[in-house]
């Protein structure tokens, strides 16, 4: 298993608020991959994406814009070189009505044991039982919201190609929610909320590997429109 990550220069051609960030840069991606004849397919196909991305920045803290006319930032990452291919070539010089891609520059993240990692974007969960995303303190406990992070990274692990581990096994030994109050964001003109978190990991191989691959497919749901995306620090 190997994880990318691109660095991703746009320019800006129309103001986009910060909450409709992460879906514009989603449209983006789509489009990339109609582009590609051997992704359709992927992309249409209701299974783990193994790719994940931030939002843009420096962001304007005073007015929550990203403006017009001005260049930001993003990084997307992905597990394996047909992703990271695929973003190097048909990326490149993509462009919506807002967004043009300038440029995308790659990186592998070594693996190295990981001491914590913490969210960039919201965590987006959808609780068992519920017929749609939505906000998990509306009935649920914090213990069943970090037990849902759990559960879900080892069905990620699961998908990979030869690769399986103890269902019951135990990924962190700490972990807190960062935020005060819910992280609001907005996707296909409808709010969600999400919230930061912060897992301190357990240091045995399995739990260590199944924190590598989530720097690559990030945490919970909705990952492949840019919610749950982790940064990490190494151990020392």
């Amino acid at each position: 298993m190997e994880i990318n990550e691109i660095n991703i220069k746009v320019y800006i051609l129309e103001n986009i608020p910060i909450e409709q960030a992460l879906e514009d840069l989603s449209k983006l991606m789509d489009k990339s991959f109609y582009e590609n004849e051997d992704m359709k397919s992927f992309h249409e196909e209701n299974m783990m994406k193994n790719y994940c991305f931030n939002s843009l920045y420096p962001l304007d803290v005073k007015t929550k814009m990203y403006k017009e006319g001005c260049i930001y930032n993003f990084q997307l990452r992905c597990i394996g070189s047909k992703l990271k291919n695929h973003f190097l070539k048909f990326l490149s010089n993509e462009y919506t009505s807002k967004i043009k891609v300038l440029v995308c520059q790659s990186k592998n993240i070594p693996k190295r044991p990981i001491d914590r990692i913490y969210s960039i974007t919201p965590v987006i969960v959808k609780m068992p039982g519920s017929e749609k995303t939505e906000y998990w303190r509306n009935g649920y406990t914090e213990e069943e919201f970090f037990e849902y992070i759990r559960t879900t990274s080892i069905k990620k692990y699961e998908v990979l190609p030869e690769e399986t581990v103890d269902k019951n096994l135990k990924l962190f030994n700490y972990a807190k929610i960062d935020n005060k109050k819910p992280i609001a964001a907005s996707f296909k003109d409808k709010k969600i909320l999400g919230d930061k978190v912060t897992l301190n990991l357990e240091t045995n191989s399995d739990a260590q590997n199944n924190a590598y691959m989530l720097l690559g497919t990030g945490l919970a749901d909705m990952s492949p429109r840019g919610y749950g995306f982790v940064n990490y620090q190494y151990i020392k």
